[in-house]
């Protein structure tokens, strides 16, 4: 286990990152693990028709729209664009199908009669 975290760990270049990319990128990636799981459940549970499960998931969906910008500030302060490194386009790439799939996933699943 302790060889796959540290492959991840230099695919994510985490020792050549600033302070601030550190925490833009760590913002990102929490805020994209709280939609995934908030999206998870709500197609695990559907309730078809429920306004008010709806605009709750539309906020969610919002805060996917904030960790793309915040994806983005991390991948334009990112020592590794410069050097074109692997790894430092994964989360932006992520947040932006995760901001689609959502969007889609909101409309099929709570669409009312």
């Amino acid at each position: 286990m302790r060889g796959l975290a540290s492959t991840f760990k230099d695919w994510l270049a985490w020792g050549r990152r600033g302070r601030e990319n550190r925490v833009l990128f760590s913002l990102s990636v929490v805020l994209a693990a709280f939609v995934t799981l908030a999206f998870g459940w709500a197609t695990i549970y559907p309730d078809p028709g429920n306004s008010a499960r709806y605009f709750a998931f539309y906020w969610v969906w919002g805060l996917c729209a904030v960790g793309v910008l915040l994806a983005m500030a991390e991948y334009k302060t990112s020592p590794l664009r410069k050097r074109r490194e692997r790894g430092h386009l994964f989360i932006l790439l992520y947040i932006g199908a995760l901001l689609i799939v959502t969007r889609a996933l909101n409309a099929v699943l709570y669409y009312g009669p």
